[in-house]
């Protein structure tokens, strides 16, 4: 079988919208299956999957997710020649696939109508994969939605990656959403042996693109209140890209002005969080709401101690108590409860790790997502 893979516009391609994208492609590759991926900007996802026997297509597009907080008519105005730029690619883009025999196109997020139209024109079914909530998680709405939420109704299928995902988009779309977790590869997320919680001082990870949504300041002021508490002694490291250089000043002068600095370190992106995961403890997802929570099962699969805000797509990895533990979304006080609570009883927590462990192997493998990528792929051709 052809695939012909639309991503969303990512600056970095290192989002995990991207990452749980070409996981899915490195095994439909390695099951034979020929892919082709149409880059709306040139970035390292062709070098990432370079290896692989793919056909990229490179056309220049633009995203047509609008930052909420952001609208205004000059804004607007600004999208409008973007969206009227994009138009322009689709007939290129279907003379440049008019000859693959493409089977199914593949869209990765919400993003554009620029994918459907393509696959409209060439008569080849959609498979629409919906990883993100928009306005919960990103902060954002898209361009001319109501046309692209139309297409995404009239696709052959539309695949949502957690529970309170398809829920929403079922009533927006008004038809059936499937239900198909991300799926993470072991190679590259499992440490088998991580012993967590040896030695003191506790150390914290929450690992994601530094944002609002994201949670960082939930976490940053429960470390406040422990440090003020001093009956557990714990460090936290944040570690990726501030969304916006603002948000990220506002980030780091909090831990300066509140006496943090020896208490909270913030490190920019890392390509090798695997060995940032073997020194630290516990694994934060502190997210406003996640729509599935990838971070979570690679902490999980890590041998971390998972702890979530017990909102989106969290509570569909966590199940509080068994194989981690949740807190009440930005809620620091309650944070730093489930934070101590864990500290002060180790073995529980080691327990606890493990079993998170286990079940990041045998519920969200990579294996598992692609076989029923494929049954959708089947179904739809």
């Amino acid at each position: 079988m052809k695939i012909c893979f639309f991503p969303h516009f990512s600056f970095s391609n290192r989002d995990g919208a991207t990452l749980s994208m070409y996981n899915i492609i490195d095994v439909l590759t390695s099951r034979g299956h020929q892919v082709v991926v149409v880059l709306p900007n040139e970035n390292n996802l062709e070098e990432r999957l370079g290896h692989k026997e793919i056909k990229f297509i490179h056309v220049p597009m633009y995203s047509m997710r609008m930052t909420i907080d952001r609208l205004n008519a000059a804004s607007r105005a600004k999208f409008l020649l973007k969206y009227l730029h994009n138009q322009r690619c689709v007939s290129k883009i279907v003379s440049l696939l008019k000859d693959e025999k493409i089977d199914v196109v593949h869209i990765n997020g919400l993003d554009s109508s620029v994918g459907a139209k393509v696959a409209r024109k060439l008569g080849v079914p959609v498979v629409w994969h919906v990883r993100q909530f928009m306005e919960d998680d990103l902060g954002k709405k898209l361009f001319r939605e109501k046309e692209t939420y139309d297409l995404a109704r009239r696709a052959e299928a539309v695949v949502g990656i957690s529970k309170d995902v398809a829920a929403k988009f079922e009533k927006v779309f008004g038809r059936p959403v499937r239900l198909v977790y991300n799926g993470i590869p072991r190679a590259k997320y499992e440490l088998r042996d991580h012993e967590i919680l040896k030695e003191k001082p506790a150390k914290l990870l929450l690992a994601g693109r530094i944002s609002l949504q994201k949670g960082q300041m939930v976490a940053i002021k429960a470390v406040e209140l422990l440090k003020n508490e001093g009956e557990v002694d714990c460090r936290l490291t944040l570690i990726g890209q501030g969304e916006t250089k603002e948000y990220l000043a506002g980030v780091e002068s909090y831990i300066r002005d509140h006496g943090l600095s020896d208490h909270v370190t913030v490190l920019g992106h890392s390509d090798d969080l695997l060995s940032l995961r073997g020194e630290h403890d516990i694994g934060l997802t502190c997210s406003q709401k996640e729509a599935f929570g990838r971070v979570t099962v690679e902490n999980m699969m890590a041998g971390m101690l998972a702890i979530g805000a017990a909102s989106g797509g969290t509570p569909e990895i966590i199940t509080d108590g068994t194989d981690g533990y949740l807190y009440k979304v930005d809620d620091p006080e309650d944070l730093a409860r489930v934070i101590k609570k864990a500290v002060k009883d180790p073995e529980t927590s080691r327990a606890v790790a493990k079993r998170g462990y286990q079940r990041s192997l045998d519920v969200f493998s990579i294996e598992r997502v692609v076989d029923e990528v494929e049954s959708i792929y089947r179904e739809v051709v």
